[in-house]
């Protein structure tokens, strides 16, 4: 009887150790975008976005094949959001549950009607667009309070980091350069510009390599970029 029951025990505790098991934190979401007519469609903004306040989490735009995919997103219910040029706002309620990777498949996307073009364009204004190297933001969807600085709505949005001495990276690369409405008021110290100047005064915020001084005086390229707010 005894050895009956040593026998069945670690059995027992075998057939419970898969209950363990716990989901991970993140998943991975993907999709392929397609035109009217079914095709393919490449190079449309794409933006993660939550549900409860549209904030922003992060973005991404399609590829040749119209492939988009974001992975290692934090596991909650978010807004799957698509702008095209030309094509009505798309959005998908994404809900995870356990899943590791949620495929959305194709998602077909509708012709923009003249008629409604106006009318879009003011309800459903993207809180980003990417145009080759540059990304640029619309500050009114980055809510901060009253009397802030540009520094603290640079925190909110997403890609742009500040570090604890007030320089800013964006993409992972430190910015050399910030300019007002394309003039430098603040000479070659970005952080007296982002401290200085009033939130709600910017209407948009553009990041995008720039050519040097010299390339700009002698009108020959010379390779180098700064990276400019």
């Amino acid at each position: 009887m005894y050895l009956e029951k040593s026998l069945l025990t670690p059995l027992f505790l075998l057939c419970f150790i898969p209950s363990f098991s716990q989901v991970s934190g993140r998943f991975s979401l993907r999709a392929v975008l397609l035109d009217s007519v079914g095709k393919q469609l490449p190079e449309a903004n794409v933006m993660i976005m939550l549900p409860k306040d549209s904030s922003l989490v992060t973005y991404s735009r399609s590829n040749a094949a119209g492939l988009v995919e974001f992975k290692s997103l934090k596991r909650q219910d978010v807004l799957f959001k698509i702008f095209a040029v030309g094509y009505l706002p798309h959005q998908v309620l994404v809900q995870p549950g356990g899943q590791e990777v949620v495929d959305l498949g194709e998602i077909p996307l509708k012709m923009l009607q003249k008629e409604l073009m106006e009318v879009v364009i003011k309800t459903a204004r993207a809180p980003l667009s990417i145009r080759g190297d540059t990304v640029e933001y619309n500050a009114a969807s980055f809510k901060v309070p009253p009397g802030s600085s540009v520094e603290e709505l640079l925190r909110r949005l997403p890609g742009m980091q500040i570090e604890q001495d007030g320089s800013i990276r964006a993409q992972g690369e430190t910015v050399q350069r910030v300019t007002v409405d394309g003039k430098r008021f603040f000479g070659d110290d970005p952080k007296m510009a982002t401290k200085n100047l009033p939130a709600e005064a910017v209407s948009k915020v553009q990041v995008f390599n720039d050519k040097s001084e010299q390339a700009k005086m002698t009108g020959i390229d010379d390779g180098q970029r700064q990276k400019t707010l």
